[in-house]
Order: C-alpha cells, then structure tokens, then sequence
C-alpha cells in the first residue's frame, strides 16, 4: 500500500509500467467526466468513475483482489480506507476466478487511509481493504476514480 498526493504521482511511474498511463489518466478526470468505465488500454488499465455517499463502517466490508492493483483517488469528499492483511481475516465470498474480487467477515484494522481530495492510494493484490467508509460515521458525498491496473 502506498497513499500519497496526487501532485507527486510522479514518483510513483517506476514501480509499475503502466502507472504513468494510469495517473495521468487520473489527472485528466474533471467535473464534465461522465461516470463510468473510463478505457486507458483495454483490459490491462481502465478507471471506474463513481459519485455516492459512503457508509457507517459496519456497512462496509473488507474485499481484494488477485488479478489487478488499485490506485483509489478521491476526487470530491473525504472518505477512509481500512486495511488489513488479507490472510488474517475469513472470506465470506469469493469472486475472484470471475470478477476478481473476494469479500471477507470484518476484522482488524491494520492502517487506515484518509483520503481526501487530491489523496491516492494504491492498494495491491492480496491486501484486503474496506473502502467506502464515512470519516463521521454518517456518511458524506464523494466522487472518486479507481484505476484497475493489470497485475
């Protein structure tokens, strides 16, 4: 996991090829961006765009991935992202062989990221993560992008 600012993506380009694409992609995103799939290279990089209002943290539940990492970016509204070593908590379902993605019983909170406008994270395969949580427990509006990068 690695969270930082928007503004210094750059030194991020390395640790993966397709990450320069993907934050600059990123960048591009402002208030007339539809949301959606946002397509950067087919299967291999694209960006789902999504408004909504997060949730109390017992709404919420701890998933991950195996085939792609996640660059989480918050665009408007502030919300945290709980994470948690994915070996140490149960799987409730798992969807990985079809959509990449399995759910697990919440557990520990091991770190947990603020992101706030302008604040990324990146979040590889196998770090199970619970997005989507209300810093207030009441929920605010926020607006934020995830890159899906091909692992």
């Amino acid at each position: 996991m690695i969270i930082d600012s928007i503004k210094n993506a750059a030194k991020y380009y390395s640790v993966h090829p397709s990450f320069e694409a993907a934050f600059k992609a990123l960048a591009e995103i402002d208030d007339s961006t539809e949301d959606g799939r946002i397509t950067v290279d087919g299967d291999s990089l694209f960006i789902n765009l999504s408004a909504y209002t997060n949730k109390n943290v017992d709404e919420c539940a701890y998933e991950s991935h195996r085939k792609y990492i996640d660059i989480q970016f918050v665009l408007t509204g502030r919300e945290f992202i709980d994470l948690c070593p994915a070996e140490e908590l149960e799987i409730t379902e798992d969807r990985l062989s079809t959509d990449d993605i399995a759910f697990f019983k919440n557990g520990e909170v091991y770190s947990r990221a603020d992101l706030t406008e302008g604040v990324f994270v990146i979040i590889f395969p196998e770090e199970a993560h619970r997005p989507c949580v209300a810093p207030d427990g009441k929920g605010v509006k926020v607006r934020k992008a995830v890159a899906k990068i091909l692992y």
